[in-house]
């Protein structure tokens, strides 16, 4: 997989650096603003109702489905190639598509997670806290996928396990929660969303690896089982709130925003994956990470502490140290060790 994605870097051309670079930046924007848009939506004392958060995941569910097909429309040509292709991947190979309602179970309740942790989180600390899907995606690749990991790259998980609890510690403090918040919910919830997301992540690269289908049809099969367990999670957790309010009840053009942004971050990094490949999309991750912290303490009168910057910094590090293992290497080694290890041959 890292292979490949070496190769297609090396002979992209220029608009495909445009598009790298285009995308990551989006994504860095798509990353940022999520938590941030969606912790204010979230704010008490909003006139109105509420808008529900299952509802939300449906609509985005709905909308990643409608784009996904137009974009194979547009691939295929005319409806008639669109319907037999979609006959074959779908019944035709039913055992594979069978197979992704697994992720699919995990990414409706990971979506919903997230709205319960940033609803009892101050948005730094609900991003900050996500991040540990660095860790739950190094555990399944293991197990999955049999893939190894260098010292370095060990101890970036440790930073990370450090970061979070860092930041955790402050923001059950923060005076940026709101009323009514748990901590405790929050950081669970955030906890087990990162857990979902390294899972479910793996297991879609495994899947990716099988059949060379394109991730749009990827998503559309994937939207088959998403769609209707998002219904049933709207059913059964706010059922009678549709019923008496209607099903966009709460609904306001920041409410869309955050339906727009989350639709575009999961074609982002589908794009980012292609063109950039995973070491860029998690500099990304760094630089959004940094950006939330910044945008919470103008919006949100959030005033981190010390701890929660040590925090972020051990965060943000143990990233780099994740993506890059071979240059935090060079640097954790003595110059001495380096120079005698530069002049033997290196072991294939």
């Amino acid at each position: 997989m890292e292979k490949l994605e070496e190769t297609t870097r090396e002979y992209a051309d220029p608009s495909d650096q445009m598009l790298k670079w285009g995308s990551l930046g989006l994504l860095v924007l798509q990353n940022s603003s999520l938590f941030v848009v969606t912790r204010f939506t979230r704010e008490p004392g909003r006139k109105g109702h509420l808008y529900l958060s299952s509802v939300v995941v449906l609509v985005v569910e709905l909308c990643k489905m409608l784009i996904c097909l137009g974009l194979l429309i547009r691939g295929a040509g005319s409806y008639e190639v669109l319907s037999s292709n979609l006959y074959h991947h779908i019944w035709v190979e039913r055992s594979q598509t069978l197979r992704l309602g697994i992720p699919a179970t995990c990414y409706a309740l990971q979506n919903n997670l997230i709205f319960l942790a940033i609803s009892n989180l101050s948005a730094a600390a609900a991003q900050v806290l996500y991040q540990m899907k660095t860790v739950s995606t190094a555990f399944f690749t293991v197990v999955l996928l049999g893939r190894r990991y260098k010292i370095p790259q060990w101890v970036s998980f440790f930073m990370l396990s450090v970061g979070v609890i860092l930041v955790q510690s402050q923001d059950a403090k923060s005076a940026s929660l709101p009323t009514g918040a748990s901590p405790a919910v929050g950081t669970a919830a955030a906890l087990m969303a990162a857990a979902l997301s390294g899972f479910a992540g793996v297991y879609l690269e495994k899947m990716f690896t099988v059949g060379g289908i394109s991730l749009w049809m990827r998503n559309v099969q994937l939207g088959l089982f998403a769609i209707p367990l998002q219904l049933l999670a709207v059913y059964q957790t706010d059922g009678k709130a549709v019923y008496k309010h209607g099903l966009l009840q709460g609904f306001h053009p920041s409410t869309w925003a955050v339906v727009a942004i989350q639709v575009g971050g999961a074609l982002l990094t589908a794009i980012v994956i292609k063109h950039a490949g995973n070491v860029l999309k998690t500099f990304a991750t760094v630089l959004a990470l940094l950006c939330t912290c910044g945008w919470s303490m103008l919006l949100f009168d959030f005033h981190p502490t010390s701890l929660f910057w040590a925090g972020v910094s051990l965060t943000a590090t143990s990233i780099w140290m994740y993506a890059r293992p071979d240059d935090a290497l060079r640097l954790l080694t003595p110059s001495t060790m380096r120079l005698h290890n530069d002049g033997e041959p290196r072991s294939q």
